[in-house]
């Protein structure tokens, strides 16, 4: 097996991946990258300008691809490559992990920078196992059979504990974020909003973040089991990527 050539990009969580894109797709390779996922939580392949059968060849190095959301629109050559174009108004420009709004969200996703803004459009990703890290014994002892609600509509709607924890490391994360989130549901109403307000605030310390400033052809690749993103809606120009998600080994029920 070749070794992986990893440089951390923060002293918790992300790393740049430095092989070509034909080595990353050498099932030599493939169990060495499902660990450095687990591991590191973000991976960035610098200008790897993938085709669209690479992308998700790259995305089922990690699990099974999956399509799509129906909310979501996808790429007219493959059902399973979503397309979000500022163009169209697409813009994800609040904290969260995918699909959490479902029983089984995404595992985690590939994603690549396919028309780049003149400026700005920055990607941001936390670290939500450090995040739990940081939280006081007692913060955790509160929040550990709790449960939230997520939900993208009326009727669309899923509960997860607020603590849950990875299916391969077994490392707990807090599992609520600002965009699906509507309540821990095993609180007074009183106490749900002031503990989950605490929660969003603290998963977003500055010190759980990596920031990726997108050059052309990039990808890359995170564990929506224990990050969650925010696209900056500071860009000038058009911005357009492409997203293929896939579900490998799901949180327990």
């Amino acid at each position: 097996m070749t070794s992986l050539t990893l440089t951390p990009l923060t002293g918790r969580h992300a790393a740049r991946l430095d092989m070509p894109l034909e080595e990353l797709l050498d099932p030599v390779n493939h169990q060495a990258l499902r660990d450095a996922l687990v591991d590191r939580k973000v991976l960035v392949v610098p200008g790897a300008d993938p085709t669209i059968d690479q992308h998700i060849a790259l995305a089922t190095v990690f699990g099974a691809p999956e399509p799509p959301q129906p909310q979501n629109p996808r790429h007219p050559d493959n059902d399973f490559v979503c397309v979000f174009d500022s163009d169209e108004g697409y813009k994800a420009d609040r904290w969260h992990a995918d699909e959490t709004f479902t029983e089984t969200p995404s595992s985690g996703a590939v994603l690549t920078i396919r028309v780049l803004p003149e400026v700005g459009g920055d990607t941001l990703w936390l670290d939500a196992e450090a995040a739990h890290d940081a939280l006081s014994n007692g913060m955790r002892t509160l929040l550990s059979n709790r449960r939230a609600r997520h939900e993208i509509a009326p009727g669309v709607a899923a509960e997860h504990p607020v603590i849950r924890h990875h299916p391969v490391s077994g490392r707990p994360c807090i599992f609520v974020n600002e965009t699906f989130v509507r309540g821990i549901v095993n609180l007074p109403p009183v106490e749900s909003e002031a503990i989950l307000a605490l929660l969003l605030k603290h998963l977003t310390r500055p010190d759980f973040t990596y920031r990726h400033r997108w050059e052309e052809g990039d990808v890359v690749i995170w564990d929506n089991r224990s990050t969650q993103h925010i696209a900056m809606p500071d860009f000038i120009g058009r911005r357009v990527v492409h997203r293929v998600g896939f579900v490998a080994e799901p949180f327990a029920a």
